[in-house]
């Protein structure tokens, strides 16, 4: 199995698997369009917004955001019926080769034992520390979610990810940064 990633451009053949996919896998508060991203990776050379197959099918997306030396993670997001079968961890192991160069970043829904998602915040967290990353001690909120910031190196640049966060191009995203104590 080999997951081979295609840019996605406005004439993209999987639109409409890419729209259903990411209606469902983000709520409301973190949803980007696919016209959107597809708009801030032509106008932001740093956003890479990739297709993911297996062969000819589409298993999922992701953007990424380089900025310096960071790889920021932006958004993951495997199709239902591929989920638990490789895809994610392949689609980072992609990202290590590709970006091999940069420091590896990605935040997620923080744990909040009162969260609606609870189990899948967990599990998220869970397949990011299965598959390197360690925790930063850094966290950000924005549009009342809060989100932990992992990294795979031990010698994260918070200052860095800070800068970089403020080159995001997204209406209203004001994050408030802090660590947890």
């Amino acid at each position: 199995m080999v997951l081979t990633c295609i840019k996605i451009e406005e004439n993209f053949k999987d639109i409409d698997l890419l729209e259903k996919l990411s209606m469902e896998a983000f709520p409301p508060e973190e949803y980007l369009s696919p016209k959107t991203l597809i708009d801030m990776s032509k106008k932001d050379d740093g956003i890479q917004y990739l297709a993911l197959y297996n062969k000819n099918n589409f298993v999922g997306y992701i953007v990424v955001k380089l900025y310096k030396t960071m790889s920021y993670l932006f958004f993951l997001a495997i199709d239902s019926t591929c989920r638990s079968k490789g895809y994610g961890s392949m689609a980072i192991e992609l990202l290590k080769t590709k970006f091999k160069n940069y420091q590896q970043v990605v935040d997620f829904e923080m744990l909040d034992n009162n969260a609606q998602n609870i189990k899948q915040r967990e599990h998220r967290r869970n397949f990011y520390l299965r598959n390197g990353y360690k925790p930063t001690g850094q966290f950000l909120t924005y549009k009342n979610v809060s989100f932990e910031v992992f990294c795979m190196d031990d010698n994260f640049n918070a200052n860095l990810f800070k800068e970089m966060m403020s080159t995001l191009n997204i209406k209203d995203f004001k994050p408030v940064y802090f660590k947890n104590a």
